[in-house]
Protein backbone atom coordinates (compact mmCIF):
# COMPACT_ATOMS: atom_id res chain seq x y z
CA UNK A 1 0.00 0.00 0.00
CA UNK A 2 0.97 3.63 -0.45
CA UNK A 3 2.29 5.65 2.45
CA UNK A 4 -0.40 6.91 4.84
CA UNK A 5 -0.03 10.38 6.35
CA UNK A 6 -0.33 10.91 10.11
CA UNK A 7 -2.03 13.73 11.96
CA UNK A 8 0.60 16.22 13.11
CA UNK A 9 1.08 16.21 16.88
CA UNK A 10 0.79 19.86 17.93
CA UNK A 11 2.56 21.14 21.04
CA UNK A 12 1.49 24.53 22.30
CA UNK A 13 3.09 26.88 24.83
CA UNK A 14 0.55 27.34 27.62
CA UNK A 15 0.31 29.95 30.32
CA UNK A 16 -0.36 28.62 33.84
CA UNK A 17 -3.20 31.00 34.62
CA UNK A 18 -5.54 28.41 36.13
CA UNK A 19 -5.43 25.21 38.10
CA UNK A 20 -7.88 23.71 35.62
CA UNK A 21 -6.77 22.52 32.21
CA UNK A 22 -7.20 25.18 29.53
CA UNK A 23 -9.21 24.31 26.42
CA UNK A 24 -5.97 24.54 24.47
CA UNK A 25 -4.30 22.02 26.77
CA UNK A 26 -7.25 19.64 26.50
CA UNK A 27 -7.17 19.96 22.71
CA UNK A 28 -3.43 19.31 22.70
CA UNK A 29 -3.73 16.29 24.97
CA UNK A 30 -6.61 14.78 23.01
CA UNK A 31 -4.94 15.17 19.62
CA UNK A 32 -1.69 13.81 21.04
CA UNK A 33 -3.62 10.76 22.25
CA UNK A 34 -5.19 10.30 18.80
CA UNK A 35 -1.75 10.66 17.21
CA UNK A 36 -0.24 8.04 19.52
CA UNK A 37 -2.99 5.54 18.69
CA UNK A 38 -2.53 6.22 14.98
CA UNK A 39 1.20 5.60 15.22
CA UNK A 40 0.36 2.08 16.33
CA UNK A 41 -1.85 1.70 13.26
CA UNK A 42 0.88 3.01 10.94
CA UNK A 43 3.31 0.43 12.33
CA UNK A 44 0.89 -2.24 11.13
CA UNK A 45 0.74 -0.62 7.69
CA UNK A 46 4.54 -0.95 7.46
CA UNK A 47 4.27 -4.63 8.35
CA UNK A 48 1.61 -5.05 5.66
CA UNK A 49 3.89 -3.45 3.08
CA UNK A 50 6.72 -5.82 3.98
CA UNK A 51 4.38 -8.81 3.82
CA UNK A 52 2.97 -7.67 0.47
CA UNK A 53 6.43 -7.46 -1.12
CA UNK A 54 7.33 -11.01 -0.05
CA UNK A 55 3.93 -12.31 -1.16
CA UNK A 56 4.15 -10.58 -4.54
CA UNK A 57 7.54 -12.14 -5.24
CA UNK A 58 6.25 -15.60 -4.28
CA UNK A 59 3.21 -15.08 -6.51
CA UNK A 60 5.41 -14.09 -9.48
CA UNK A 61 7.61 -17.14 -8.94
CA UNK A 62 4.53 -19.39 -8.76
CA UNK A 63 3.15 -18.03 -12.03
CA UNK A 64 6.37 -19.09 -13.76
CA UNK A 65 5.95 -22.74 -12.72
CA UNK A 66 4.62 -25.27 -15.24
CA UNK A 67 2.03 -28.05 -14.91
CA UNK A 68 4.91 -30.52 -14.63
CA UNK A 69 5.90 -28.72 -11.42
CA UNK A 70 2.45 -29.08 -9.87
CA UNK A 71 3.70 -30.31 -6.44
CA UNK A 72 5.76 -27.12 -6.19
CA UNK A 73 2.73 -25.07 -7.28
CA UNK A 74 0.67 -26.50 -4.41
CA UNK A 75 3.50 -25.78 -1.99
CA UNK A 76 3.79 -22.17 -3.15
CA UNK A 77 0.01 -21.67 -3.06
CA UNK A 78 -0.07 -22.92 0.53
CA UNK A 79 2.56 -20.31 1.39
CA UNK A 80 0.62 -17.59 -0.44
CA UNK A 81 -2.58 -18.41 1.44
CA UNK A 82 -0.71 -18.41 4.74
CA UNK A 83 0.71 -14.98 3.92
CA UNK A 84 -2.78 -13.69 3.06
CA UNK A 85 -4.09 -14.95 6.43
CA UNK A 86 -1.22 -13.20 8.20
CA UNK A 87 -2.11 -9.95 6.42
CA UNK A 88 -5.70 -10.36 7.59
CA UNK A 89 -4.47 -10.59 11.18
CA UNK A 90 -2.33 -7.47 10.71
CA UNK A 91 -5.17 -5.43 9.15
CA UNK A 92 -7.45 -6.42 12.04
CA UNK A 93 -4.86 -5.02 14.45
CA UNK A 94 -4.81 -1.80 12.44
CA UNK A 95 -8.61 -1.76 12.65
CA UNK A 96 -8.40 -2.02 16.45
CA UNK A 97 -5.91 0.86 16.58
CA UNK A 98 -8.29 2.93 14.43
CA UNK A 99 -11.15 2.22 16.83
CA UNK A 100 -9.03 3.36 19.77
CA UNK A 101 -7.99 6.54 17.95
CA UNK A 102 -11.61 7.31 17.13
CA UNK A 103 -12.60 6.77 20.75
CA UNK A 104 -9.86 9.19 21.85
CA UNK A 105 -11.07 11.78 19.33
CA UNK A 106 -14.61 11.60 20.71
CA UNK A 107 -13.38 13.59 23.72
CA UNK A 108 -13.14 16.66 21.51
CA UNK A 109 -16.94 16.97 21.45
CA UNK A 110 -16.91 17.82 25.15
CA UNK A 111 -14.91 20.97 24.36
CA UNK A 112 -17.67 22.42 22.17
CA UNK A 113 -19.70 23.58 25.19
CA UNK A 114 -16.80 25.34 26.91
CA UNK A 115 -15.24 27.34 24.07
CA UNK A 116 -16.28 30.82 23.04
CA UNK A 117 -18.51 31.30 20.02
CA UNK A 118 -15.58 32.49 17.91
CA UNK A 119 -13.65 29.26 18.47
CA UNK A 120 -16.69 26.98 18.37
CA UNK A 121 -17.07 27.01 14.58
CA UNK A 122 -13.40 26.20 14.03
CA UNK A 123 -13.50 23.35 16.53
CA UNK A 124 -16.70 21.96 14.99
CA UNK A 125 -15.06 21.94 11.56
CA UNK A 126 -12.04 20.10 12.99
CA UNK A 127 -14.25 17.48 14.64
CA UNK A 128 -16.21 16.99 11.41
CA UNK A 129 -12.99 16.66 9.37
CA UNK A 130 -11.66 14.09 11.85
CA UNK A 131 -14.88 12.08 11.62
CA UNK A 132 -14.76 12.10 7.82
CA UNK A 133 -11.15 10.97 7.96
CA UNK A 134 -12.02 8.08 10.29
CA UNK A 135 -14.78 7.03 7.90
CA UNK A 136 -12.32 7.02 4.99
CA UNK A 137 -9.91 4.93 7.07
CA UNK A 138 -12.67 2.44 7.84
CA UNK A 139 -13.46 2.17 4.13
CA UNK A 140 -9.77 1.66 3.39
CA UNK A 141 -9.61 -1.28 5.77
CA UNK A 142 -12.82 -2.77 4.36
CA UNK A 143 -11.49 -2.47 0.79
CA UNK A 144 -8.19 -4.03 1.81
CA UNK A 145 -10.01 -7.02 3.30
CA UNK A 146 -11.91 -7.41 0.02
CA UNK A 147 -8.59 -7.34 -1.82
CA UNK A 148 -7.20 -10.11 0.40
CA UNK A 149 -10.30 -12.21 -0.32
CA UNK A 150 -9.90 -11.71 -4.07
CA UNK A 151 -6.21 -12.59 -3.92
CA UNK A 152 -6.96 -15.72 -1.90
CA UNK A 153 -9.48 -16.78 -4.55
CA UNK A 154 -6.79 -16.25 -7.17
CA UNK A 155 -4.34 -18.41 -5.22
CA UNK A 156 -6.95 -21.17 -5.01
CA UNK A 157 -7.40 -21.04 -8.77
CA UNK A 158 -3.66 -21.41 -9.28
CA UNK A 159 -3.69 -24.90 -7.80
CA UNK A 160 -6.74 -25.98 -9.82
CA UNK A 161 -5.36 -28.05 -12.69
CA UNK A 162 -8.66 -27.74 -14.56
CA UNK A 163 -8.81 -23.95 -14.41
CA UNK A 164 -9.06 -22.18 -17.74
CA UNK A 165 -6.68 -19.37 -18.61
CA UNK A 166 -9.65 -17.04 -19.21
CA UNK A 167 -10.93 -17.67 -15.66
CA UNK A 168 -7.51 -16.98 -14.22
CA UNK A 169 -7.17 -13.75 -16.18
CA UNK A 170 -10.63 -12.65 -15.03
CA UNK A 171 -9.61 -13.06 -11.39
CA UNK A 172 -6.30 -11.28 -11.99
CA UNK A 173 -8.27 -8.39 -13.52
CA UNK A 174 -10.51 -8.21 -10.45
CA UNK A 175 -7.47 -8.11 -8.15
CA UNK A 176 -5.93 -5.32 -10.25
CA UNK A 177 -9.16 -3.29 -10.16
CA UNK A 178 -9.40 -3.62 -6.38
CA UNK A 179 -5.72 -2.67 -6.01
CA UNK A 180 -6.15 0.41 -8.19
CA UNK A 181 -9.26 1.46 -6.24
CA UNK A 182 -7.41 1.02 -2.97
CA UNK A 183 -4.58 3.31 -4.10
CA UNK A 184 -7.16 5.97 -4.99
CA UNK A 185 -8.77 5.64 -1.56
CA UNK A 186 -5.36 6.10 0.09
CA UNK A 187 -4.86 9.34 -1.89
CA UNK A 188 -8.27 10.57 -0.69
CA UNK A 189 -7.45 9.58 2.88
CA UNK A 190 -4.15 11.49 2.78
CA UNK A 191 -5.96 14.58 1.45
CA UNK A 192 -8.38 14.36 4.38
CA UNK A 193 -5.40 14.14 6.75
CA UNK A 194 -3.94 17.32 5.26
CA UNK A 195 -7.32 19.02 5.84
CA UNK A 196 -7.38 17.86 9.48
CA UNK A 197 -3.86 19.20 10.00
CA UNK A 198 -4.86 22.55 8.44
CA UNK A 199 -7.93 22.87 10.68
CA UNK A 200 -5.93 21.76 13.69
CA UNK A 201 -3.43 24.59 13.15
CA UNK A 202 -6.32 27.00 12.67
CA UNK A 203 -7.99 25.83 15.90
CA UNK A 204 -4.84 26.43 17.91
CA UNK A 205 -4.40 29.84 16.30
CA UNK A 206 -7.96 30.78 17.21
CA UNK A 207 -7.45 29.70 20.83
CA UNK A 208 -4.23 31.68 21.03
CA UNK A 209 -6.00 34.87 19.89
CA UNK A 210 -8.73 34.32 22.51
CA UNK A 211 -6.23 34.43 25.39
Amino acid sequence: MKKIILIIAMVSVLSACSEDQTVEQQLTDTLADVNEKEKQGISYVKKLNQQELKEQKRFTDTMELTQEQYPEVKKQVASLKKSARERTIIIEKEEKALSEAREAADKLSALIDIVDKAEKETLEKLIQALEERFEKHEQLISDYKNLIDAQTQLYTQLEDREIRSSQLQKQVKEVNILTSGLQQKIDEFNKSTNEVNRLQTRAFGSLEKAK
